[in-house]
């Protein structure tokens, strides 16, 4: 009976969380003005342009725009645009050309639902959003030979973009002109993440479910052909991004068709735990299947642009991670990392408190702390008695700490993104790569959101935009922490002046803490690390609503629970009122 009740209050929490409010026209937000009021399109050029503003490569000739010594490069084409019969099909380079073509506007964004909470998707979108954006130092770029460094943005492999300016690369050029910055779009949702497979016309679509990640490949490619012309060094690229774009960058790392495309790789808060196995992205097959009543990807082809922006609205929240196939992404992808990925130097960390980012999106503290707690609760369900315990033990440490009173706020944190971390860290060091730790703990003003999920993206790249209201901010820290970035996609290694930053390995277990002060600690939390352990071969999804996709027959449970519970408060009903009837004669 406790199950049931279980159960059905968890349905009750995702619908009430998921419900759609009928929107009534509003004038449009402030941050939409801003990003409509950056948008454009850019125009091949017939005539003259101004050659010191213009940079050719393989697929044409791109003119930037200049702002002091900074040299900005937006919207530039790196494949041809996956419209028309491409919808759903591996990127392919464009062809060679010489036609000039002005660089001055993002492209367009994935398609995504749109979100007060996120800038990109305020930007006009399109499925031919497979563009990247460079900003280079103009000093000496013609024979420049620098460091590239690559920033894949996050957004659960459903949201956000390049346009967002907590992912533009102007003011991290401007504080570091030794490097060249490369942000890139990809596609996202059910046109970068849909598994087409297993319909009878599927078998020309068998990578469908890792389509985003195929781009970026396609992005590395461009960039290893193309970034010599814009000062920089093919040989030296480095890959780096937060959430879903650490876990794309981790990815990277572990499939043969980006071997060779970068040198090191730097992953803040994602891993190869932020995938899917073949079996749940089969789910969100059936899900699109039912909702079109297409039975073919032919059918599926003949929706038109604003019918999977619909689609998308209607089903996306049971979105799919990249898909652990076993072509593409191995069923294991920890292991590519005992040895398949040595080469690449990795700095790899986390924030303490990364699930804080959702006490918003779960209605404030109180709903929060009933949500965790029920998430808890589901994901030790299909656990076996030996990790359920070393669950409850990491509950009973995680509370002994006065500053850690969110015991199972803690566990997620560990389960969805330390402890991946550690995992992989840990194997890609005991396989000979050089390997560097991070942990950074400077907390937002609000005590409520703690250093959360992202806290630190503002301070690498020196944008600026913090998020939750942001911190007391620290400059010496912005500075210090860039630095160690650039250093490392140098040099490989992070140190600075001052900050000696040694090697992780799986004795010692050095990582820097980043925060208001910076320091080195072995093997932070070091119980916790191993009470968490025995669950990173779960895989466990992060996805919410894997609650409902994994398991309909919890919405049988919830209506009925609460059909009963209607029924209950009738039957009172009526014998109140049979009862104060009688009293009144």
């Amino acid at each position: 009976m406790k199950r049931i009740a279980f159960l059905s209050i968890i349905v009750i929490l995702l619908v009430a969380c998921g419900s759609k409010q009928e929107s009534q026209p509003q004038e449009p937000s402030a941050l939409e003005q801003e990003m409509t009021a950056l948008y454009g399109e850019n125009k091949v050029i017939e005539g003259l342009y101004p050659d010191s503003l213009a940079v050719e490569v393989a697929n044409g000739i791109f003119v930037g725009r200049r702002d002091g010594n900074l040299l900005a490069f937006k919207g530039i084409p790196y494949a041809l645009q996956p419209t028309g019969d491409r919808r759903w099909q591996v990127a392919k380079p464009e062809p060679d050309s010489r036609l000039v073509r002005e660089a001055l506007y993002f492209g367009h964004t994935a398609i995504q639902t749109r979100s007060q909470g996120n800038a990109a998707s305020l930007y006009p979108q399109g499925e031919d959003c497979l563009t990247l954006n460079i900003w280079t130092s103009a000093q000496g770029m013609r024979t420049a030979h620098r460091p590239v460094m690559v920033w894949i943005h996050g957004g659960s492999y459903v949201c956000d973009g390049t346009a967002n300016r907590r992912n533009w690369g102007d003011q991290f050029v401007k504080a570091h002109p030794e490097v060249v910055f490369v942000s890139i779009n990809y596609r996202l949702g059910l046109l970068g993440y849909l598994d087409l497979s297993s319909l009878p016309d599927g078998k020309a679509y068998s990578r469908s479910g890792n389509l985003g990640l195929l781009d970026q490949v396609e992005a590395l490619r461009w960039v290893r052909r193309n970034i010599a012309a814009f000062g920089g060094d093919p040989d030296n690229v480095t890959i780096m991004g937060h959430s879903a774009g650490a876990g794309s960058v981790a990815l990277l790392a572990s499939i043969d068709e980006a071997q060779g495309l970068f040198r090191r790789a730097i992953m803040q808060s994602g891993s190869v735990a932020f995938t899917s196995s073949r079996e749940d992205c089969q789910r969100l097959t059936k899900r699109v299947i039912d909702a079109t009543g297409a039975k073919t990807v032919s059918d599926l082809q003949a929706l038109s642009q604003d019918e999977i922006i619909a689609l998308n609205d209607e089903v996306g929240q049971f979105y799919r991670f990249p898909e652990r196939d076993g072509d593409l992404i191995p069923e294991d992808p920890y292991t590519r990392f005992d040895g398949f990925n040595a080469d690449i130097d990795m700095l790899i960390g986390t924030t303490a408190d990364e699930s804080r980012y959702w006490v918003d999106a779960m209605g404030g503290e109180e709903n929060f702390d009933m949500a965790t707690q029920l998430w808890y609760r589901y994901i030790t369900m299909s656990l076996d008695s030996a990790q359920r315990k070393a669950a409850g033990d990491f509950l009973d440490v995680a509370g002994e700490y006065a500053d850690r009173s969110w015991a199972v706020s803690e566990f997620l944190n560990d389960l969805m993104f330390r402890g991946p971390a550690i995992e992989m860290a840990q194997r890609h060091a005991s396989s000979g790569g050089r390997t560097y730790m991070y942990y950074w703990n400077k907390g937002l003003k609000a005590p409520v959101y703690g250093a959360c999920h992202g806290a630190e993206v503002s301070y690498v790249l020196n944008t600026g935009r913090q998020i939750k209201g942001g911190d007391e901010h620290n400059p010496q820290l912005a500075a210090d922490v860039q630095q160690m970035w650039v250093n490392f996609a140098a040099t490989g290694n992070p140190s600075v002046d001052g900050q000696y930053w040694p090697a992780y390995e799986s004795t010692q277990r050095a990582t820097m803490l980043l925060g208001d002060s910076i320091r080195l600690e072995d093997d932070p939390a070091s119980r916790q690390r191993q009470l968490i352990a025995p669950l990173m071969p779960e895989y466990i999804s992060p996805i919410f609503s894997d609650l409902l996709d994994k398991a309909p027959w919890y919405a049988g449970i919830a209506i009925g629970t609460l059909v009963a519970v209607l029924l209950l408060l009738t039957w009172l009903i009526v014998k109140i009122r049979r009862l104060f009837k009688k009293k009144t004669r």
